[in-house]
């Protein structure tokens, strides 16, 4: 397996007031530690027009860690796709691709905001033709040795399209681990639709909640950092919808309930509990872990601590014997 650490979403929110410079530099100081601590990668993401500056230009954010870093691998989860020009996106990804070694993935999604395509002069209507058209542009890009395409999705019809294209999914951390399961056999009936060989199947991922402790206290208070994270979702209008026999999760609607289903998403416990858990994930086929780790309220010191937890007792546990 391999493991990230994300969303760095670069919020400046009301529980952790804080000039957007700062952002932007405790990310680049948290990636030259990641990396020096054995992470492989590490997760932004995108939103528009959010009263905390939720990083609107990923591109720019990424390059801002590939510059300080020589080994860790730098993914979008999600840029907006429908939302950008695909050939000048393909242009940028393509530049910062070559220079930092191939060390760019390039996660996209299609985005669910009316404020957002509003602001960008698109119609909601056009994000699936939109979203298609900008594939075709970044996949002949990923062909000529450009960056990896990933896909962010959560329903059957997307999550079946990125299987037939060939494209790895990254599934978001309030999926439940059984939704998780769901989801990937729905990808494999694309691929193996696609008639691709299942050799060339790639690894999914997926990003976890998660706090290693076996402290009560410390428990609680992770939990509450999680929780105060996804009350922001609720702003932005986020909602799960079902699948099968999965229930919708309406962030609209249904706020408290919502956020407490996601809250219990959250892997807590001793190592070899953190261990086990995963290692559900790893069966699957989900071979790419982001810890969830970026929390609204949580201090530095604490996640610095998690971080430097999870790289001594569980990353050795269930990392890949032979280097990727």
């Amino acid at each position: 397996m391999r493991f990230g650490v994300g969303l760095f979403s670069l919020q400046c929110t009301a529980m952790q007031p804080r000039h957007w410079t700062g952002a932007y530099r405790d990310m680049r100081e948290l990636a030259v530690l990641m990396e020096d601590l054995g992470y492989d990668e590490l997760w932004l993401s995108e939103h528009h027009f959010f009263y905390d500056g939720y990083c609107p230009a990923l591109l720019p954010a990424a390059a801002s860690v590939l510059s300080v870093t020589e080994r860790l691998r730098v993914g979008t989860g999600m840029l907006l796709l429908p939302m950008y020009d695909p050939e000048r996106l393909a242009a940028v990804a393509n530049d910062l691709t070559a220079r930092s070694g191939g060390r760019l993935d390039l996660g996209v999604g299609m985005g669910y905001r009316d404020i957002e395509f509003d602001g960008h002069g698109v119609s909601r209507k056009q994000r699936l033709p939109r979203m298609v058209r900008g594939l075709e542009v970044l996949e002949a890009a990923e062909a000529a040795g450009g960056a990896p395409i990933w896909m962010g999705a959560q329903l059957v019809d997307p999550v079946k399209r990125a299987g037939q294209r060939g494209h790895p999914l990254l599934f978001s951390a309030a999926l439940p681990f059984e939704r998780c399961r769901t989801l990937t056999q729905i990808w494999e009936e694309g691929w193996a639709e696609s008639g691709r060989p299942a050799s060339d199947k790639p690894a999914l991922g997926a990003l976890r909640n998660i706090w290693l402790t076996e402290d009560s206290s410390e428990r609680e208070a992770a939990r509450d950092w999680v929780r105060a994270s996804y009350v922001q979702y609720a702003g932005l209008g986020w909602t799960l919808p079902a699948v099968g026999e999965h229930q919708q999760q309406d962030y609209a609607e249904e706020t408290d309930k919502a956020i407490a289903d996601t809250v219990e998403t959250t892997i807590s416990g001793s190592a070899e509990e953190c261990v086990r858990q995963l290692k559900q994930f790893d069966e699957i086929g989900i071979k790419h872990i982001a810890f969830r780790l970026i929390l609204d309220g949580e201090p530095r010191d604490a996640l610095e601590n998690q971080l430097r937890r999870l790289a001594d007792h569980v990353l050795p546990e269930l990392r890949d014997r032979v280097p990727a």
